[in-house]
């Protein structure tokens, strides 16, 4: 069992996504120092945009171990990193440290490995590409982006989409991303979320 710091965050990240971050307190400033001298990063914990980190008590069972790959200072002394998704951890209890930074046990558990475009799916993929030339700072992100996987299509639509963590969670709970799929085209395609 692995001991990795955490953070519940209302930025969803799965693995190779990519996220700005703003570090404001000490105890994750902390978190930062350790996990890039350990070389182990943080995990990401995914919460509800409703919920405040005062009242957070549980966190979901899986959870994104994410690496810094960039870092500056911010006015007023906050620092700004940039951060990608590692893989997923299962969770198994959570401690709170000296400073109420929360420390993880937590396992490996699978990711979902890469899943080939089709005609029948490539819908999510163009909408994706729609969305990251509307919002570029999303697409900005990214070295290389991988529209013709749809394991990375779903998982950067999972990020984004106001959904409930409890969905998400469902969904990432798959051994691949074929229930995503179906989900995501039935929601884009029935919602017009994204024309």
């Amino acid at each position: 069992m692995m001991k990795i710091p955490l953070l519940p965050h209302t930025d969803h990240l799965l693995p190779k996504g990519r996220a700005k971050l703003t570090i404001a307190q000490a105890r994750h400033i902390r978190m930062v120092k350790e996990a890039l001298s350990s070389n182990e990063g943080f995990l990401m914990a995914m919460i509800d945009s409703n919920r405040e980190e005062s009242e957070i008590t549980e966190v979901p069972a899986l959870t994104t171990r994410v690496q810094i790959i960039d870092f500056h200072r911010l006015e007023g002394d906050l620092l700004g990193i940039t951060v990608e998704g590692i893989d997923i951890l299962r969770i198994a209890k959570i401690n709170v440290d000296f400073d109420h930074l929360l420390i993880a046990d937590c396992a490996p558990y699978f990711i979902w490995p890469p899943f080939p475009a089709t005609s029948a799916n490539q819908y999510l993929a163009d909408k994706l590409k729609q969305l990251h030339a509307t919002v570029p700072d999303l697409g900005e992100l990214y070295t290389e982006l991988k529209y013709n996987d749809m394991t990375w299509v779903c998982q950067r639509w999972i990020e984004v989409l106001p959904i409930d963590v409890k969905y998400k969670q469902l969904l990432i709970h798959q051994e691949n991303p074929k229930l995503a799929i179906r989900f995501l085209m039935k929601l884009l395609q029935d919602k017009n979320l994204i024309y």
